[in-house]
C-alpha cells in the first residue's frame, strides 16, 4: 500500500501550542480549546500517579509538573492526535497504521515521549467527537460487508448460500421423506471444473458436503478453527467480567495480565489440546474411510496452520493435529492475530495494579463502590490506551483486517487456525455482523471445533464439527 502523504504531512509539522496549523476535512480551523474538558488538573495528576505506579523510579514526571502550560501542551497534543486519526488513510493496513503511529509519536510528541501520548490520548477519549472518529476509523463493520454481502441473490440465481457452508443445515442434508442424503450437487469450482459432491455424516449427526478427494474449490477457502487451552498467563477467572480484549477474573486471584507473546500452555491446556485432537480424529477417520481425506499431506506439503505470535497457539495446533494423526505442519505466526497489546502492564499482577489504582483514583480517600466502578470502567473502556500498548478498538480492527486478508490469500486451500478467544470473538462478529455490545462478551468454548467456508461474493458462514451439545466422541471422565 502506498504511503499516506496526508499522514506524512501531519507528521512533519512541528507542534505549535495553542494554534491549529491543519484544517479539518471540512476546511474549518479547529482550536485545541475544543478539548478543554479533556484534561483537568485532577485527572492529569491522577494519570501521572498511575504511570509512576507502572514505571516506578524510571518515571520522571510528578504531580508538581501539572501546570496550566503543561495542560495546554496536552491539549495541543490531543489536537494533533485527533487530526492524525482524522487524516488516516481509509483502508490503511495495520502494519502501515502502526508505522504511522510510531512516526507520529517520534516526530509530533515532544522528545517522542510515550507517556505524553498516553496522557493526551486518554484525556481525549472524554471528547464525544474523538470517540465518534475512532468508531468510524476502526469500525469492523466494513469487514462484515466484505465477507458477508448483504445483497441476497434472486430466486434461481447460482449465488445461493448453500455453497457457503462447510456443514449442511438439516433441511439441506435430508430428503423430503426424512432419509439422509448421500450426494450433493454438481458445482463449478471457479476454474471451469465441474464436480459432484458427496455428503458424509459424522457420528454427531453433522453432514459435510465434500468434493472427491476432499478437493477445495479454487474460489473457496476452507477453515478448521480451534481455540487454545489454558495457559500459564491466563486471563479468565472463575467469575469472569469482560474487560480489555479478554476475560479478566474478579481480582480475587493474583493472576498476571496476559501478553500477546511469550505465553505457553500449562499442563491443563496441553491435555485440552490433546483431547480435542482425539475428538477431531473421529471426524478424520470417518472422512478417510469415505474417501474424503481432509489433508493429503506429505513431508513436502505440510498442513498450513495460522495463529497469533503467542506460543500457546502453535502448541495447541501441534498437540491437536498430532492426536488426529497428522505429524507434519507448517505454523505461520501472524502479528495481526495477536491479542490486545497491554504494553507496560503485560505480566504485571492484576490485583496489585488494581489495588494501587483504586488508591490513586480515590484521591487518597476511602475506596467507595463508585471509585471501584470508575477504575473498572477505565480498564474496560474500548478506547482506553494502555501505556505503550493499544486500545481494544484498535486491536479488534487489526484482528478483523488480518482475518479477511488470511481468507483471501488462501483460496483453494483448507487451513487450520488456532487462536485466542478475543480473536475468535472478532471473527464471529464480522461473520454475523454483530456490534460491540453483542460480541464483546462472546467466549468460544475450548472443546469446540469450528468449520468455515469462504467464497468471495457470497455469505461466509460457519458451523461446528463439534460442540458441547454434539460431541464427536464420548470422553472418559
Amino acid at each position: 500500500m502506498k504511503e499516506n502523504t496526508k499522514i506524512q504531512e501531519v507528521i512533519e509539522e512541528s507542534i505549535e501550542v495553542g494554534k491549529i496549523n491543519k484544517p479539518h476535512k471540512g476546511g474549518h480551523l479547529r482550536e485545541h480549546s475544543e478539548f478543554h474538558n479533556c484534561h483537568t488538573e485532577e485527572s492529569v495528576k491522577q494519570d501521572i500517579a498511575f504511570l509512576r505506579l507502572v514505571y516506578g523510579d524510571n518515571f520522571k514526571l510528578s504531580e508538581s509538573d501539572v501546570t496550566n502550560d503543561f495542560i495546554n501542551k496536552l491539549k495541543a497534543i490531543s489536537k494533533d492526535i485527533y487530526f492524525f486519526i482524522d487524516t488516516s488513510e481509509k483502508y490503511l493496513s495495520p502494519q502501515n497504521y502502526i508505522k504511522s503511529k510510531y512516526e507520529f509519536i517520534r516526530y509530533k510528541i515532544p522528545n517522542a515521549d510515550q507517556n505524553l501520548f498516553y496522557l493526551a490520548w486518554n484525556g481525549l477519549i472524554r471528547n464525544d467527537s474523538f470517540r465518534r472518529l475512532l468508531l468510524q476509523t476502526f469500525s469492523i463493520s466494513k469487514f462484515s460487508d466484505l465477507l458477508c454481502p448483504q445483497n441476497i441473490a434472486p430466486i434461481g440465481s447460482t449465488l445461493t448460500r448453500y455453497r457457503s457452508k462447510a456443514i449442511l443445515a438439516d433441511d439441506m442434508a435430508t430428503n423430503p421423506d426424512g432419509t439422509r442424503r448421500l450426494t450433493g450437487r454438481m458445482l463449478v469450482d471457479g476454474s471451469g471444473l465441474s464436480m459432484k459432491e458427496g455428503i458424509v455424516w459424522l457420528p454427531n449427526d453433522k453432514a459435510l458436503p465434500m468434493f472427491p478427494q476432499a478437493y477445495v474449490p479454487m474460489n473457496q477457502t476452507h477453515v478448521v478453527m480451534i481455540r487454545h487451552g489454558k495457559s500459564i498467563h491466563e486471563s479468565g477467572g472463575e467469575n469472569p467480567e469482560f474487560v480489555g480484549s479478554g476475560l479478566w477474573d474478579t481480582w480475587d486471584k493474583n493472576r498476571r495480565i496476559s501478553g500477546s507473546k511469550s505465553n505457553f500452555l500449562k499442563e491443563e491446556g496441553i491435555i485440552t489440546a490433546r483431547e480435542l485432537g482425539k475428538d477431531f480424529k473421529v471426524a478424520v477417520d470417518v472422512l478417510d474411510k469415505s474417501g474424503y481425506p481432509l489433508w493429503l499431506w506429505s513431508k513436502d506439503a505440510p498442513i498450513q496452520v495460522f495463529g497469533s505470535e503467542s506460543e500457546n497457539t502453535e502448541q495447541t495446533a501441534r498437540y491437536f493435529l498430532h492426536e488426529a494423526g497428522y505429524t507434519n505442519m507448517s505454523f505461520n505466526a501472524i502479528f495481526g492475530l495477536n491479542s490486545q497489546k497491554y504494553g507496560s502492564l503485560t505480566f504485571r499482577y492484576k490485583n496489585e495494579i488494581m489495588e494501587e489504582a483504586l488508591k490513586i483514583y480515590s484521591g487518597g480517600k476511602e475506596v467507595t463502590p463508585d471509585v471501584k466502578a470508575k477504575v473498572s470502567k477505565m480498564f474496560k473502556n474500548r478506547f482506553y490506551h494502555y501505556p505503550e500498548g493499544e486500545t481494544l478498538i484498535e486491536a479488534d480492527w487489526r484482528i478483523a483486517y488480518s482475518f479477511v486478508e488470511l481468507l483471501n490469500s488462501n483460496l483453494g486451500k483448507r487451513i487450520l487456525i488456532a487462536d485466542h478467544s478475543g480473536a475468535i470473538r472478532v471473527f464471529e462478529a464480522i461473520i454475523r455482523t454483530l456490534d460491540f455490545a453483542e460480541y464483546s462478551t462472546i467466549k468460544e468454548s475450548q472443546d469446540s471445533i469450528m468449520a468455515l467456508c469462504y467464497q468471495q461474493g457470497r455469505n461466509l458462514r460457519y458451523d461446528y464439527l463439534q460442540k458441547k451439545e454434539y460431541p464427536l466422541r464420548k470422553r472418559n471422565k
